[in-house]
């Protein structure tokens, strides 16, 4: 569903001044790779691309050039049609023009000589023509991809018209080539930012002060938050938090969000003050405000910005459709243009409507929630599209779209914004380069005037879950599933079609069939390869989790009584006898076979086995754990401490650090359990187990599987031991295992139970570390941070206790490794597909760490170097206090 290891290659160059990126590299992505190589060559200056679309980390660079995407700060100058350098395209009949490569170029200009000679005629026809000139260049001035970029025929001489070629494929949507290669003029990325939130009693007032704002400062973004928008806005507790005044203002408010930048501190603060006089004089109802430089603050804003499309989606009617268009004029006819806008979708009906975007260019998305269910419906649509087509393009000499494609909806209306003449030179454009109408048909230009009404997308209602899904993708660069099967986006997608079929009353037998495959390749593709971590919610702007749906489909499967059913209760009922008595031994008599047989004959009988198991037991890797070490079954407490000062805890070792050891050939032999109670003794605690520890597990085993009864029974049972063991939440509880925490979290009922509970970084940071003295011990270690410890917030934590114990910290720059328990054992290709996207930095390291045992024998698996928990460097890397002090 995405690209793999494919198209995914880049080389930076000239100190980060320029990049060269495939495709499937995703923006934000990019980003951070040249602020990776900034850092790593120490370099004054850090670089990014010039696109910023709010969708950053997550649409593709493919999809940036194709088209021409820009974003929030960006504009017209720094969009791909003006910071890109080369390209490479393949074009219809398979020719690769390398625009890099001299060799190349030439070899096209004679293998295509006609195609060049008639986009030369076709420049050499538009610049004899004064009028349609003149449009081409105003159209320009501002946000535009309606149609194609013909500006390339106005800017570029028509003796270079490779140049033109180049300029044409941006924006073209795939329909005149496929960009396999990119090469861009990067922009600087100045450190000095600060941003604001100015309030307005109306729109109006908000978009004529973007007009003042573009005409008499330098601003380096300005957004407009219309009245919908701050109505999603007050749902975000940190977004009241930094601007309280917004909870009073009247209805039909709105705002602006500001942000100047500067090379230096002086260029920001100059920066600050024009935009401030600016509004001061205008003369406009601003509310008061003032600049943050704070990131924790600015970044609240920016990020609610970022969601708010799809956050307006998610409260759209189930069964709606949501769409969203994308509209520009000049900034100075932003007022005008918005208010009938406004009027527009009042009289229509679309009472939700939102209207919010990049005032600074004059830049307006327009979001609204559409049924489809009868032809009332669609004509009432039609309608409105036809309007808002001639207010934005007749009456306000606007864009019909600024930045999102042309595509099928605004297909028709091409010509109403450009005219005949433009419109012709388009057709014959796409004529040339694919004259037999083979790339992505239909797609800006089409003949067909009613294709938008052809080409609606329903939404039909499927689960509560996941019904407020727009299908906007945010979520895909999260899943580890999305280079093997399908992303959450997708998931949804096909589940909604499979429960459109289901309701169908007297389905064809076309549609039955297409259910019938639907349905079988479903449970493979969707169900059984979600890990179920629920990272694609954190991605979410509405808070879906995908993973929830999947874990509701495995249970449906066991609401009847079942052999797996019972198993799973026996299992639970026996946990010691089946868990602890038996993985151990188990794991230590594979290990013994792995020393006699080898890895290669043990690779030969673990994939034989495997095959045979149908997902039901693992796949055997050099990396397998042996059996942990016996728990220590009275730690040390602190003898020479004062009973009434002694520190206390409750230390719970996971089934899984009880069972599960080191990997052969590890250098390190102690158990997790083992350099945890080393680490309490050396900070002086005093360490209590819950009773029957043996039979001690947080459920998710069950629960990730379906088995939602065993599940329950075992959480029950181990707030029960815990909550006494502590005391009520008397004592801290310490867990040393990142996942099981965060399912402690969700299924304990005692809120002061659930507070106690520390994840094992977490307790480190604040009770063991002002008790220890740290030295750096590793030149470089990689670290991977597990899904549930993001899900936490405990991201700098991890770090930087990593940082503390070595010189240099390298992240995985994985989301997920989709290890899931043993998921990841069982359809091994899960793991292999999300951790083919391990960064350079961790793959050249010696040692990798993290919390979560099973996560780290997939990171040993497809790394080849061991990984193991943070908790062994942190012992290693410390001495108590009064040690060091004697």
């Amino acid at each position: 569903s995405h690209t793999g290891k494919h198209f995914r290659d880049y080389r930076i160059e000239d100190g980060g001044k320029v990049i060269t990126v495939e495709p499937g590299l995703i923006a934000g992505e990019v980003n951070r790779l040249l602020d990776s190589y900034q850092k790593k060559h120490k370099l004054p200056l850090k670089y990014k691309i010039g696109p910023d679309p709010s969708s950053i980390d997550s649409c593709m660079m493919g999809g940036v050039v194709a088209n021409n995407s820009s974003g929030m700060c960006c504009g017209v100058k720094q969009n791909t049609y003006h910071t890109l350098k080369d390209m490479r395209i393949v074009l219809a009949d398979g020719t690769v023009l390398d625009t890099a490569d001299e060799a190349s170029r030439v070899a096209f200009l004679e293998s295509h000589a006609e195609l060049v000679r008639g986009v030369q005629e076709l420049a050499r026809k538009v610049r004899a023509d004064e009028e349609l000139t003149a449009l081409i260049k105003k159209k320009f001035a501002i946000k535009c991809t309606t149609g194609y970029s013909i500006n390339a025929l106005v800017d570029h001489d028509p003796e270079d018209p490779i140049e033109m070629i180049k300029r044409l494929m941006i924006g073209s949507e795939g329909t005149l080539g496929f960009v396999s290669r990119m090469t861009y003029n990067t922009v600087p990325d100045y450190h000095n930012k600060a941003s604001t939130f100015v309030l307005f009693p109306d729109i109006r007032s908000a978009c004529n002060a973007a007009a003042v704002l573009r005409r008499e400062t330098e601003v380096d973004a300005v957004e407009m938050f219309d009245w919908a928008s701050l109505v999603q806005s007050k749902r975000i507790g940190k977004f009241v938090e930094a601007v309280p005044r917004m909870m009073d203002m009247p209805e039909g408010s709105s705002a602006l969000l500001i942000e100047c930048r500067g090379q230096d501190r002086e260029a920001m603060e100059a920066s600050i003050k024009s935009v401030s006089d600016a509004i001061d004089n205008s003369g406009l109802p601003a509310e008061k405000y003032e600049f943050t430089e704070d990131p924790a603050i600015y970044n609240v804003y920016w990020d609610a910005r970022k969601g708010l499309i799809p956050m307006v989606g998610g409260e759209r009617e189930t069964g709606t459709s949501f769409l969203i268009e994308d509209v520009a004029c000049e900034v100075d006819k932003l007022g005008d243009m918005t208010v009938d806008l406004i009027e527009m979708f009042q009289r229509h009906g679309y009472h939700d409507a939102c209207i919010l975007g990049h005032a600074l260019e004059g830049n307006l998305h327009l979001v609204f929630a559409q049924g489809f269910h009868n032809e009332a419906e669609v004509e009432r649509f039609s309608a409105m599209m036809q309007e808002l087509c001639e207010i934005v393009a007749e009456k306000h000499g606007g864009s019909l779209k600024a930045e999102h494609g042309t595509g099928r909806n605004v297909a028709p209306f091409v010509e109403m914004e450009w005219g005949r003449k433009a419109t012709d030179i388009m057709w014959e454009l796409k004529e040339l380069f694919d004259p037999d109408y083979v790339l992505n048909p239909g797609v800006i230009l089409n003949n067909d005037p009613d294709i938008h009404r052809k080409s609606l997308k329903l939404s039909p209602p499927s689960s509560e879950i996941v019904d407020r899904c727009i299908e906007c993708g945010f979520c895909e660069s999260n899943c580890p599933s999305r280079d093997v099967t399908l992303t959450p986006r997708q998931r949804i997608t096909v589940f909604r079609e499979i429960n459109r079929l289901r309701a169908l009353e007297a389905p064809t037998g076309e549609e039955s069939e297409k259910l019938a495959d639907f349905e079988h390749m479903y449970v493979y593709n969707a169900e059984q390869t979600c890990a179920a971590d629920g990272m694609c919610q954190e991605k979410c702007p509405v808070g879906i989790n995908t993973g929830s749906l999947m874990k509701s489909l495995r249970r449906e499967k066991f609401d009847q009584p079942s052999a797996g059913r019972g198993a799973a209760s026996f299992v639970a009922n026996h946990f010691n006898t089946v868990v602890n008595g038996l993985v151990p031994p188990l794991l230590n008599t594979v290990d013994v076979a792995h020393r006699v047989l080898g890895t290669n004959v043990m690779n030969y009988v673990g994939g034989a086995v495997f095959g045979v198991s149908n997902h039901w037991l693992p796949l055997w890797n050099k990396y397998l754990p042996t059996g942990a070490s016996k728990l220590q079954e009275r730690p040390t407490a602190v003898a020479d401490a004062d009973p009434g000062t002694r520190k206390k805890v409750v230390y719970l070792p996971t089934c899984v650090t009880r069972t599960m050891g080191p990997a052969r050939g590890d250098e390190n032999t102690d158990a997790v359990h083992q350099k945890m109670n080393s680490l309490l003794d050396k900070a002086g605690y005093e360490v209590v187990y819950p009773e029957d520890l043996s039979s001690m597990c947080c459920g998710m085993l069950f629960n990730s599987r379906g088995y939602q009864d065993a599940a329950q029974a075992k959480s029950s049972q181990l707030e029960t031991a815990l909550h006494k063991a502590s005391q009520g939440g008397k004592y801290p509880v310490l867990v040393d295992t990142s996942p099981c925490v965060l399912t402690m979290k969700e299924s304990i009922q005692d809120p002061l139970l659930k507070s106690a509970v520390f994840e094992p970084l977490e307790f480190i940071d604040k009770f063991l570390a002002k008790e220890l003295e740290f030295t750096k011990v590793k030149q470089s270690v990689a670290v991977h941070v597990p899904c549930s410890s993001k899900k936490m917030g405990k991201n700098a934590t991890f770090i930087k206790l990593a940082g503390m114990c070595a010189e240099g910290v390298h992240e995985s720059g994985v989301p997920c490794c989709g290890m899931a328990g043993d998921r990841g054992m069982r359809f091994p290709e899960l793991t292999a597909g999300s951790l083919n996207h391990l960064t350079d930095g961790a793959k050249g390291c010696s040692d990798g760490y993290s919390t979560s045992r099973t996560c780290e024998m997939s990171l040993s698996n497809h790394s080849d170097m061991h990984w193991r928990s943070l908790l062994y460097l942190v012992d290693d890397a410390t001495r108590p206090k009064e040690a060091a002090a004697r």
